[in-house]
């Protein structure tokens, strides 16, 4: 587990994320642990903050698709317009969740 000092963390916030990705890290000050940064999905395995963290549910998913798409826009000039389904297919694809 690693350990950084609340300065070290200010001045290097970039590197503390990444470690926090990773594993957990300690936070000291004064040369004592004070707190614990883990990653967001480390965080939704813990049986008590599970249900505070999840994702939203599918259904908030398509009400705020819906809302973007009603807003149209640029995009629909670009890539013409895009269905619920093909705009969840595209972002699947550019996470690389397929």
């Amino acid at each position: 587990m690693k350990s950084m000092s609340s300065k070290e963390i200010k001045d290097r916030y970039g590197a503390f994320a990444e470690a926090a990705r990773r594993e957990p890290v300690v936070h000291t000050s004064h040369g004592r642990p004070t707190l614990v940064t883990i990653s967001i999905d480390r965080a939704r395995s813990l049986p008590g903050l599970r249900e505070e963290l999840a994702a939203p549910a599918d259904a908030d998913r398509r009400e705020r698709l819906a809302r973007l798409l009603e807003l149209g826009g640029v995009g629909v000039g670009l890539v013409g317009e895009q269905t619920p389904a093909r705009l969840a297919e595209r972002s699947r694809a550019f996470r690389g969740d397929e």
